[in-house]
């Protein structure tokens, strides 16, 4: 399934106006709201988010393996489209997603209106003449 889009027909995480930060990047692609000790962005910092074997966790080959030797969402045979490349680079699947129409807006009938909502009435709490103490409740103080 794709990533969700916004309005301005980007997808949602990576839309500059949804997702703005102080500095005029994508919030979560900005090195200044996202920073490791080492100066870079947290999540492409082999020092702060590596794996073992002194790589990218998400580019390891021994973390994310596929059958044929690859990184698995680097191998067409294990992620790829029906054309033989990978799916986010397709330009026959791109274009067949693109014209999937998208569902309309529903937006509510405006005719059908409540004039007066049921309303109703609060119930009536009971007021103690004293409220209850403990030495009220042993005599103590009368």
């Amino acid at each position: 399934m794709g990533k969700k889009r916004c309005s301005h027909g980007k997808r949602k995480d990576s839309c500059v106006r949804c997702n703005p930060c102080p500095h005029g990047k994508v919030k979560g692609h900005c090195a200044d709201c996202n920073p490791c000790p080492h100066g870079k962005r947290k999540d492409s910092c082999v020092d702060c988010s590596g794996c073992p074997h002194g790589k990218l966790k998400s580019d390891c080959v021994d973390c994310n393996p596929c059958p044929h030797g690859k990184v698995k969402r680097f191998c067409t045979v294990c992620s790829g489209c029906e054309h033989g490349k990978w799916k986010y680079r397709c330009a026959v699947c791109k274009s067949a997603r693109a014209e999937q129409p998208v569902a309309p807006e529903i937006k509510p009938d405006p005719e059908v209106k409540l004039e007066h909502p049921e309303v109703k009435p609060d119930p009536e709490i009971k007021q103690e003449p004293e409220p209850f103490t403990i030495r009220g409740y042993f005599g103590i103080g009368e």
